[in-house]
């Protein structure tokens, strides 16, 4: 039920007291952006998912951390929604009738048990303590498609109020002696019973996230499990996180290799190697051991086969990564590991010369607790989802494709630039006309109309042949072809180039680079392009790119030689990939200097220097 408490002391005095508190925090704002934007993390964000809910974004957030000797609250309360939390108002912010306003033990107490409060396994509300309360902005965790339509769902992205300002609260909930099994969540609620502000929360237990953003619109009790907070969950089974389980497998079928990826927490890794951690963090030398043994560990336990036969794909890569708000977030060398909160994840790879027909992995990697692992299987036509347990261990893919059209990689033929077309049949006849007119002129005895009507016919079929009977022929003074030429020319072979790189088998590779790129400068460029133009996506792996956009060439030039020329280009392309059973997009702005000549009958590169490969905005 309410208290009186909750009724505001504010009156109309309420606008004018945010508004006199608030103004100051507009002064320092600038530069604490400043130092926020300038203090990078050492993490790198992998975006996995858009969370479409809007309790990330809504009017209040509250984040709550269980630890071991209590919970940890940080709320932003929005500055409309004061009055709710009214409690937590430091008396210094009011100007007047600070006299009548309740104790502050008073109103904290109350707050306990009528604002947010929290409750132990006996029902009776945590003593609560404001270590901080203070003006700030609210922390931006809008979506970059905030209030634009999610091209994968077609909703609109929430996004936050405009106004900025929060009241911003440190809180702590103590357990006091004894650690409860569980904990109940109220918001704050009028005499019916309803919500009397909207409230967005996520919830950790210790350093492990319980739930993604959701709304606390009711009472919620959460099941502490003190042995590993992996498993504390709420009662509530719509209130749990993306990244449930603890081991995830993938196996991804394309045209160029078989790859199979796996998710792993920590925790679960070190069980499988066999290493036993000691704390809530990785010590180096755990560290090591996991980077060192996993590898080996987890190809033996998940063997892979194609087409019947058992194969042994190659270690690619390993990264230790962290649940984020918005998917995975890839933690440096620098970066603690936390035991039980991250995830070590894994790339093996085997090279394929077009689609195989069947491939599976066989999991055999059970640690303790874990009893059914997710598994999916994907190809372009999407994934394919099932779920392993210790009695059914195989992912199986299965080629369902009727045809498979492998990527074209042509020549780049002459064009007007070095060609110029004749008309063969035409010189042929003209010829043939002024001889036979030359006989015909001499040869007196053949009546004159004959003579004019031979020589009219062969001028008429002269004429008809300007339409048919051209050959086309290597212009001997050709020069440095036109804006247009270069741009059909460059971007011919920076598509031939973006689709051979797809190439896992060194010898298709090579094959299909040889076709535009001429044979003496071929190790330099095919190292040029390959440092340069291989775009690595966020999960690891490299991705996939279709087509190119925006091609601009410019200063156009004579080749040193006199023989092709160069240009300056640039162009953007988008790559895809499949990693950690989500899907990923980049898009890339390049800039290369190019030496193109004519070689063999068609155009290829000498030589080719990518100046910039930048994310486009």
């Amino acid at each position: 039920m309410q208290s009186v408490l909750w009724k505001s002391t504010f009156g109309k005095k309420y606008e004018s007291l945010s508004n006199m508190t608030f103004r100051r925090m507009r002064m320092w704002l600038p530069g604490w952006f400043m130092a926020v934007t300038l203090v990078m993390s050492p993490q790198i964000l992998l975006a996995d998912f858009v969370p479409l809910n809007g309790a990330a974004v809504t009017s209040n957030i509250a984040e709550i951390r269980v630890s071991d000797d209590g919970v940890q609250v940080n709320l932003e309360v929005f500055v409309r929604d004061i009055p709710v939390f009214e409690a937590l108002v430091p008396e210094r912010w009011y100007k007047d009738e600070t006299s009548t306003l309740p104790a502050l033990a008073e109103r904290i107490k109350d707050f306990a048990q009528n604002g947010l409060s929290i409750r132990g396994t006996d029902g009776v509300p945590l003593n609560v303590i404001a270590n901080l309360v203070e003006p700030r902005t609210r922390i931006d965790r809008a979506s970059p498609l905030a209030g634009q339509r999610d091209p994968v769902s077609g909703q609109v992205v929430p996004a936050p109020p405009n106004d900025k300002r929060v009241l911003y609260a440190e809180l702590f909930y103590s357990f006091g002696d004894a650690r409860p099994e569980q904990i109940t969540i109220t918001p704050p609620m009028d005499e019916n019973g309803r919500l009397r502000a909207s409230i967005g929360m996520i919830v950790y237990d210790r350093d492990v996230p319980v739930i993604d953003f959701r709304y606390l619109s009711d009472q919620e009790t959460l099941n502490i499990d003190w042995s590993d907070p992996w498993y504390t969950s709420f009662e509530n089974s719509t209130l749990k996180r993306h990244y449930r389980f603890p081991i995830q497998t993938f196996l991804y079928a394309t045209p160029y290799e078989i790859r199979h990826e796996a998710l792993v927490r920590v925790r679960d890794a070190a069980e499988i190697i066999g290493a036993p951690i000691a704390g809530r963090t990785l010590t180096a030398a755990e560290r090591k051991e996991i980077e060192t043994r996993l590898p080996s560990v987890l190809n033996e336990r998940s063997p892979m086969t194609v087409e019947g036969e058992k194969v042994v794909p190659f270690f690619d890569r390993l990264s230790f990564m962290r649940i984020g708000q918005r998917g995975l977030n890839f933690l440096g060398d620098d970066v603690e590991i936390l035991t039980d909160a991250d995830f070590v994840g894994l790339i093996y790879s085997h090279p394929a010369n077009g689609y195989a027909q069947e491939a599976t992995v066989e999991w055999t990697a059970f640690p303790n607790r874990v009893t059914n692992v997710p598994g999916s299987a994907t190809d372009a036509a999407g994934p394919f989802l099932t779920e392993l347990t210790p009695q059914d261990t195989v992912l199986t893919w299965i080629n369902h494709f009727k045809t498979y059209e492998p990527a074209v990689i042509a020549p780049v033929a002459f064009g007007k630039e070095r060609t110029v077309d004749v008309p063969l049949l035409t010189i042929v006849l003209i010829t043939f006309t002024i001889g036979a007119a030359a006989i015909l002129s001499r040869r007196r005895s053949v009546p004159v109309a004959q003579r004019i009507g031979v020589v009219g016919i062969l001028v008429v079929v002269t004429g008809v042949s300007t339409q048919f009977g051209w050959i086309t022929v290597l212009n001997p003074v050709a020069g440095v072809p036109d804006d247009p030429a270069a741009t059909r020319i460059t971007g011919h072979l920076i598509e031939n180039f973006h689709k051979g790189l797809q190439a896992k088998i060194p010898q298709r590779l090579d094959d299909a680079l040889n076709v535009s790129i001429s044979e003496e400068s071929f190790q330099d460029v095919k190292q040029e392009l390959t440092r340069a133009l291989l775009v690595e996506m966020q999960g690891g792996g490299v991705g996939t790119i279709d087509g190119i956009r925006d091609l601009v060439v410019t200063n156009t030039a004579a080749a040193s030689g006199g023989n092709g020329f160069m240009a300056t280009v640039n162009w953007s392309a988008t790559a895809s990939g499949n990693h950690w059973g989500h899907p990923h997009q980049k898009n890339i702005r390049f800039s290369a200097l190019m030496d193109v000549a004519p070689i063999d009958g068609s155009w290829k590169l000498t030589g080719m220097t990518v100046t910039t490969a930048q994310p486009e905005t």
